[in-house]
């Protein structure tokens, strides 16, 4: 190990037409007002209430049960792609309609003409028992909430007819799996996918934010970074929002107009996270790629709900603008043969950092194991030394590697550049930010 110090970045003009040109290639190249933490911490015990059924069915009289669920409960889970209903699915039971308990089943799934299966409901205290298929035309006409009518059959008396059934399943508490978030913010329609890890049971939990690059959508992100995956095995919240347009707005890349508000639209979420999904305010995390990495930047400038940061080959520009007010701990993964975001941009950003956080102007450079040599990488971990223990500077130098997550599926193959398989971006984030909290 040895210490010296990080090169610093000499012309701030040259960098600025840098990261111009950076953006104009990466579109080319790269296929791929808020409440308070107090406040929505106040309502987080909508995250564990029950879920809510209600069932209809016509006839004389006009049949109608509505409760919330006393054991069990259906799931509701969205896909990554659409984010759009993909399975409302289990079993519970629920006050009846005249006393005594109901049992309801829900078995739908996504198939090609839509949400499809069955449904079924037995209320002995009012000898009501429902069956309906259902093919398509579920509805979802808000988050975790999604409703159906058609044709079923009711046997009522000893007698079983033919009649108009519905239902509406309320997804109060939600379950583990994929979950869409549809906002309106600024004027326009935005949407976020979520995954609840394995274990998740209602408790709070800390949640990751990660912010795709240019052109790249939350479902390309998962499939080339599998960071969903190490969220769903390691008990934490993941959450990757979807852009306006091309990139994230206010950095390298992203477009200026419509002005769409980034910053409150991530604010927005985070509400929703601590609201609906009882995530822990205190450990709330982000991370990115490329002009998400950018954007995450950002936000340890600014956004002072986020406990720590992880920005992936997209480092803080502006360093004039960035004013925290705050010690941030980062950790930041640089590949030092990135086509299109040179790694010069993440020695001249982690100085920036380790002055504002009280840092030493040396590292401790420790050389990882090469743990696959015919990747053709090698990583080297910079520490800066004498940082407050609550907010360390930590920079990851892939030596070889290119504009692609580390330990994930490499982007256009060899196009933009290596991809190392020395580390695993998802664990090294992951290790990193959940040390810390507000």
């Amino acid at each position: 190990m040895t210490s010296r110090p990080i090169d610093s970045f000499r012309d701030r003009f040259r960098a600025r037409r840098l990261y111009a040109g950076i953006a104009m290639a990466a579109v080319a190249l790269v296929v791929p007002v808020p409440s308070s933490p107090s406040a929505a911490a106040d309502t987080r015990a909508d995250a564990v209430r029950p879920d809510r059924i209600t069932i209809t069915a016509a006839g004389t009289p006009a049949y109608r049960l509505e409760g919330d669920l006393t054991s069990g409960g259906i799931a509701v889970t969205d896909t990554v792609g659409d984010y759009k209903t993909d399975k409302v699915q289990g079993q519970g039971a629920m006050p009846g309609s005249r006393g005594g308990s109901a049992q309801v089943t829900f078995k739908l799934a996504r198939s090609i003409i839509g949400v499809a299966g069955t449904f079924s409901v037995r209320d002995e205290s009012a000898g009501v028992e429902i069956s309906a298929k259902v093919f398509g035309n579920v509805q979802a006409p808000s988050d975790g909430t999604v409703t159906w009518q058609g044709n079923g059959i009711v046997r009522r008396d000893g007698r079983s007819v033919a009649q108009a059934v519905g239902f509406t399943v309320q997804d109060r508490r939600p379950d583990p799996g994929d979950h869409a978030i549809h906002l309106t913010h600024a004027g326009q329609k935005r949407v976020a996918i979520l995954r609840l890890p394995d274990d998740y049971d209602g408790s709070p939990r800390p949640a990751l934010f990660h912010f795709p690059g240019l052109i790249e959508t939350p479902w390309m992100a998962e499939f080339f970074g599998r960071m969903a995956d190490h969220a769903q095995s390691h008990g934490f919240i993941m959450i990757t929002p979807e852009h306006h347009g091309i990139g994230w707005q206010g950095v390298g890349g992203g477009p200026a107009e419509p002005d769409v508000d980034d910053p409150g639209f991530v604010a927005a979420l985070q509400d929703v996270l601590v609201e609906r999904f009882n995530a822990d305010p205190r450990r709330l995390y982000a991370s990115g790629m490329s002009n998400g990495g950018f954007f995450t930047s950002k936000m340890a400038c600014e956004n002072t709900r986020f406990a720590a940061f992880a920005p992936v080959a997209g480092q803080l520009g502006d360093q004039a603008a960035c004013r925290p007010g705050r010690r941030v701990p980062i950790v930041m993964l640089h590949g030092d043969a990135d086509p299109l975001v040179p790694y010069s941009t993440a020695t001249a950003a982690a100085p920036f950092w380790a002055r504002n956080n009280g840092c030493a102007a040396t590292t401790t450079d420790v050389d990882l194991p090469d743990i696959d040599p015919k990747d053709g990488t090698t990583v080297t971990r910079h520490t800066y030394g004498g940082c407050p223990a609550d907010a360390p500077v930590i920079l990851y130098r892939i030596k070889g590697g290119g504009h692609n997550w580390p330990g994930g599926i490499p982007f256009l193959g060899p196009v933009l550049g290596g991809t190392t398989r020395d580390i695993d971006a998802n664990a090294v984030i992951w290790d990193f930010v959940s040390r810390f909290r507000l």
